[in-house]
């Protein structure tokens, strides 16, 4: 099994307030530097997978008093401070389905 492949440039920032706004990696990169991320999200890291993509939250948003992201946590996660939801690259996987 290959390993999962993100559509970066395809990338949603959902903030507190206002309409989800879309984000890409500086300088045409394939991927976000840890230094980008960490500016849109304003603080340290955390990682959320789930089917259809992958959430770069605020790791501490909660404990930080952060407001609720009620946006992006319609997922079932409180989530707190501003949000980034990154699909995922289908492109390259092929499922390969046979019955019997």
């Amino acid at each position: 099994m290959s390993e999962v492949k993100y559509k970066w440039h395809q990338a949603m920032l959902y903030k507190v307030t206002g309409d989800p706004i879309a984000i890409k990696p500086l300088e045409g990169a394939e991927e976000f530097s840890k230094a980008e991320l960490e500016t849109f999200i304003g603080g340290y890291l955390g990682f959320i997978k789930q089917g259809n993509g992958m959430l770069v939250i605020n790791d501490d948003g909660e404990a930080l008093g952060l407001p609720q992201n009620e946006m992006a946590g319609k997922n079932g996660y409180a989530l707190f401070g501003n949000v980034i939801f990154v699909p995922i690259d289908n492109s390259e996987n092929t499922l390969n389905i046979t019955t019997h």
